[in-house]
C-alpha cells in the first residue's frame, strides 16, 4: 500500500493538473490532501488517479482521503472541536482481500513561535484522544498531513526557510520548538521517513518548494512492524516545487 500525503495550499485552484500530475507519478493507492477546501479540484484530481473521495470540511481549509477502495467509517473531526483552526479527519478504509487501512488526516496551526507550538500542543491533544481507542487495542493505524512542526532530529537552517520562519526563530531565541512531534514519538508512532532514511529524516525539508529548510509535513505509523516499512520519501520532483508550497510525503507498507 502506497500512501501519499500532500498540501495543495489554499485549495489548489488553478492548479489540478500539475497536483495530479504529481501525484500520479507516485502510484498511490490512498492519497490524504490538506488545504483540500476546492471540491471542484479534489474531483479533478480523482478522476485523473481513477479514485473515489471523502471531503471532510474544516472550521478553516479541509482534509481529503482519495482511495481506490470503499470508506468503511469515518468521523470528520474538526466541526466537532473548536480547538481545531484547521481540519482533521478519520477514516478507515477496506481492500478487497479484507485488509483495513485507519489513519487520520491532520492539519495543525502554523508559524513558527512558542505560542504557536502551544496552541499545536492543544490541537494534538484531540487528535491522540481520539486515536486513542486504537492505541489501546494495538490496531495499527496512521497519521498523516501538515502538522506545521519541527521534529526533534531534524537539522534547521533558518538561511533555508522562508523570511518569516527567520524571523521567529531569532524571536524564539535561536532555535525553533520541537514538542509536538516529540509528544506523537512518546505515544508510540514512529516517523516512517526516519526509521526508512534517518538522513533524509534530519535535512530534506517539505516546506516551503521556494525555501526548504524546514519539514513539517509526516506520515506516522503505529503499530506496524518494522519489516512491513518498504520505502518513504519526500517526492521533491520539478513538477512539485510548482504545483504547491510543499513538497508531497509518501510511505509504502507490505
Amino acid at each position: 500500500m502506497r500512501l501519499v500525503s500532500y498540501n495543495i495550499l489554499d485549495g489548489g485552484t488553478g492548479r489540478a493538473d500539475p497536483l495530479g500530475d504529481v501525484l500520479a507519478a507516485m502510484g498511490p493507492g490512498l492519497v490524504a490532501l490538506v488545504e483540500a477546501e476546492d471540491v471542484a479540484v479534489v474531483d479533478h484530481i480523482a478522476r485523473r488517479l481513477d479514485m473515489q473521495f471523502l471531503h471532510a470540511p474544516g472550521n478553516s481549509h479541509a482534509s481529503t482521503l482519495l482511495t481506490h477502495w470503499p470508506v468503511v467509517e469515518s468521523i470528520n473531526h474538526a466541526p466537532l472541536h473548536k480547538t481545531l483552526e484547521k481540519s482533521f479527519l478519520e477514516a478507515t478504509v477496506l481492500e478487497p482481500g479484507g485488509k483495513e487501512w485507519t489513519l487520520g488526516v491532520v492539519h495543525l496551526h502554523a508559524r513558527a513561535l512558542d505560542a504557536d507550538e502551544d496552541q499545536r500542543e492543544r490541537e494534538l491533544d484531540v487528535v491522540l484522544k481520539a486515536f486513542e481507542p486504537h492505541r489501546i487495542s494495538g490496531r495499527p493505524h496512521l497519521l498523516c498531513g501538515d502538522f506545521n512542526a519541527n521534529a526533534p532530529c531534524q537539522r534547521v537552517d533558518p538561511a533555508r526557510c522562508k523570511p518569516r520562519t527567520r524571523e521567529e526563530w531569532a524571536r524564539n531565541g535561536g532555535r525553533l520548538p520541537r514538542r509536538v512531534v516529540q509528544r506523537i514519538l512518546n505515544e508510540g508512532y514512529v516517523d516512517t521517513l526516519g526509521v526508512f532514511d534517518p538522513g533524509a529524516a534530519q535535512s530534506v525539508g517539505t516546506f516551503t518548494t521556494e525555501f526548504p529548510g524546514q519539514r513539517v509535513d509526516y506520515l506516522f505509523a503505529y503499530g506496524f512492524e518494522r519489516q512491513r516499512l518498504k520505502q518513504a520519501w519526500v517526492h521533491q520532483s520539478s513538477p512539485a516545487k510548482d504545483a504547491s508550497d510543499h513538497f508531497p510525503v509518501g510511505v509504502e507498507l507490505e
